[in-house]
């Protein structure tokens, strides 16, 4: 029987925030706020933390969470692929080619079960292989993006030459979306063959707004300090 199997890839080290998955967002450490989410949904079996640190190792374990063993090294760096994390944990059969992972980054702390239930419903319902959550692009949409080639002049220039008019409006444009962080899901044998989420069969949803921003530096922290408090009274 195939099982939900959500991994957390949480590593001690960050550039952007000094320890950054340790980090307080409302009282919490952030690793804890995406551990809570995966114990709290009814679709998910098992929550596998994927961590090089002995402090979110031990966080971890103490919420309840599965944490098989210390990363190495090699997949410790900046430069570690997640898909070489996801496919360690594979290679050493905590996963089984029929059960689904979800994977959750802590740097999207803010997910609603209603979402997930939809993406889950995507991947087991409508014969995708893989799932991706979603955000529409609006005015990052690449028509509205331009080069800036000069530091000192901040002198512009379009990305592409798309002979657009100066007062383009957002709904003169067709929708773009970007993959927001906030939910990954494959079957594993899918994952095992194409390690990556991406591809002809990939499904996906459109996240709650909330959703859509990615903790990268401090003034991230503050802003999900905002979205919490607000989801808490408005009881999302």
């Amino acid at each position: 029987m195939s099982r939900t199997i959500a991994i957390v890839p949480a590593r001690g080290g960050s550039k952007g925030i000094p320890k950054k998955n340790l980090c307080k967002l409302c009282g919490k450490p952030l690793v804890e706020w995406t551990i809570e989410f995966a114990l709290r949904s009814p679709l998910i079996d098992k929550t596998i933390v994927t961590t090089d640190d002995q402090q979110i190792a031990d966080i971890s374990t103490e919420l309840g969470a599965y944490v098989p063993y210390l990363r190495p090294d090699y997949l410790s760096t900046d430069t570690a692929k997640t898909s070489d994390v996801i496919i360690d944990l594979i290679n050493k059969n905590l996963l089984s080619d029929d059960d689904i992972l979800v994977l959750l980054e802590p740097t999207s702390p803010f997910r609603t079960i209603p979402d997930f239930e939809l993406i889950h419903s995507i991947l087991t319902g409508m014969k995708c292989r893989k799932a991706v959550s979603v955000s529409e692009a609006k005015s990052e949409a690449y028509q509205f993006q331009l080069n800036r080639a000069d530091i000192s002049s901040g002198l512009l220039s379009p990305l592409f030459d798309l002979h657009l008019p100066n007062d383009l409006r957002r709904q003169d444009i067709q929708p773009t979306f970007y993959l927001d962080g906030t939910f990954y899901l494959s079957y594993v044998h899918s994952f095992r063959e194409y390690p990556g989420f991406l591809g002809d069969s990939t499904g996906s949803i459109i996240s709650h707004p909330f959703s859509k921003y990615e903790i990268d530096c401090p003034a991230d922290l503050d802003l999900y300090e905002a979205i919490i408090k607000h989801a808490y009274a408005e009881n999302l």
